[in-house]
């Protein structure tokens, strides 16, 4: 029944080869010679990592593996002048796809078969989201037992400001593009923010303190321990909400030579070096806004700039919690940080190639 079954596997195998194929139109020879190489010398490994028995017990996984060599394939006709089927080139190819495949499993579906979020360029963002989300609970614990304090609040906020970069991309892949730019502002905000609490994280108890008075301003703007607050300060009537948000970063190195006292995001960006990352979240704010609303907008180019700042705010990100925590982003003995820097220098050449109007949704539904 063992070998009927595996048969079978087999033949559905070559369908959905022969179906993806198809639709993509691309070089049937390679993808023959790379789903071989897979089922040969890693069936076993992406088995146990779906614990499967045989990589033909389920389709979904051979509609996956074919869907991988399909999505890369593409990504090495944009990156790559020209493809020679040789040795080095189908090892390195294989590799990339078996990895893809394993650690696409923290993308919170294991058989996520998505053209767009298994896309290379998609797919490592939304995997270093994942672990970060997964291991902020675990960190939070370890850090509070080793250094006797609790950081829970730069934890929520890191893994708040993961799950508006997921939203962001999904946006995108859905053609939401003005609503992704809402949520997109959002996670910048919330990335400055993280940031800078890491770079200060003795403040995080001051930190903590303005939110309770924010949310309590919020509730009850004649609440008592905020006007106390308010008044001790002398927080004029216009500096009232920025100074609930944002007074924690009086306490930050450098703010006193500023000479004049001023409570905002681009002060706090100031003082931890992310000036660069304030002004795309301000020019984000058009949209928020709706200042573009009737403007005839560029989204290839505007999403590309998109990406390319997700890609370079989250290398910003691992270094820091890697700095923060210890955690070295090694994920079934994939550095999932190296694999982030790899797929983005690709996009950025493709980028400096093909110029910004390069389209990345140009692939078919799978």
């Amino acid at each position: 029944m063992k070998l009927k079954n595996e048969k079978l596997g087999m033949e559905y195998a070559d369908r959905i080869r022969e179906s993806i194929c198809s639709r993509f139109k691309i070089d049937n020879d390679l993808i023959d010679i790379a789903y071989k190489k897979t089922i040969d010398n890693f069936s076993d490994l992406i088995c146990s990592n779906y614990n499967l028995e045989s990589v033909y017990d389920n389709p979904i996984i051979l509609y996956k593996i074919n869907l991988t060599i399909c999505l890369n394939y593409l990504f090495d006709l944009d990156r790559l002048d020209e493809i020679v089927l040789n040795d080095e080139y189908v090892d390195n190819f294989v590799n990339r796809v078996v990895a893809q495949i394993l650690y696409s499993d923290l993308n919170g579906s294991s058989f996520q078969m998505s053209n767009i979020l298994n896309h290379p360029i998609f797919l490592s963002v939304l995997s270093v989201s994942s672990i970060i989300k997964y291991r902020c609970g675990f960190d939070a614990i370890m850090l509070r037992k080793k250094l006797k304090k609790d950081f829970t609040p730069i934890f929520i906020l890191i893994k708040e400001a993961m799950e508006s970069l997921e939203s962001t991309l999904l946006l995108i892949a859905n053609g939401s593009n003005s609503q992704a730019m809402t949520v997109y502002r959002l996670y910048l905000e919330q990335i400055i923010t993280g940031i800078a609490l890491i770079k200060n994280y003795d403040l995080v108890d001051k930190y903590f303190e303005f939110q309770n008075l924010t949310i309590k301003y919020a509730k009850n703007t004649s609440d008592h321990d905020v006007l106390k607050v308010l008044e001790e300060n002398k927080v004029p009537a216009r500096d009232v909400k920025s100074f609930l948000n944002y007074g924690w970063i009086e306490y930050m190195d450098g703010y006193k030579e500023l000479g004049k006292k001023r409570y905002s995001i681009k002060i706090m960006a100031k003082l931890c070096g992310m000036e660069n990352i304030y002004e795309l979240y301000s020019d984000s704010t058009n949209y928020v806004h709706m200042n573009f609303l009737y403007a005839n907008i560029d989204w290839p180019k505007e999403i590309n700039s998109v990406i390319e700042t997700i890609y370079a705010t989250m290398i910003g990100v691992i270094n820091n919690y890697h700095s923060f925590t210890g955690f070295d982003f090694i994920y079934k003995n994939i550095n999932l940080d190296n694999e982030l820097k790899t797929i983005f220098e690709e996009y950025e050449k493709i980028l400096s190639n093909k110029g910004n109007e390069y389209n990345i949704f140009r692939i078919k539904s799978a």
